[in-house]
């Protein structure tokens, strides 16, 4: 069981672009949903989990400025992500 405190929160968007981008899988919630960003056929994805569609970009770059959670890209939501694998 994974407590609310124990979450990881990211020190700076760059870290988060830079894990993406060495291939590293990330999960987190965001206002209680639960994301996975991954690769596949080279290019990241990001889907809701447990069974959502992925949606491809060229870049982790791309991805946090067009990706939008309630109307606002992720790059402006980071601080609230609630990382739970990275």
């Amino acid at each position: 069981m994974i407590i609310m405190a124990d979450y990881y929160r990211l020190k700076s968007l760059d870290e988060m672009l830079e894990s993406i981008d060495i291939g590293m899988d990330v999960e987190f919630y965001l206002y209680n949903v639960r994301y996975n960003i991954s690769w596949r056929n080279n290019k990241p994805f990001i889907c809701m989990c447990p069974e959502g569609d992925a949606i491809f970009y060229d870049s982790s770059e791309q991805m946090f400025n067009e990706y939008k959670v309630n109307g606002k890209a992720l790059k402006e939501l980071w601080k609230d992500f609630k990382m739970i694998f990275m």
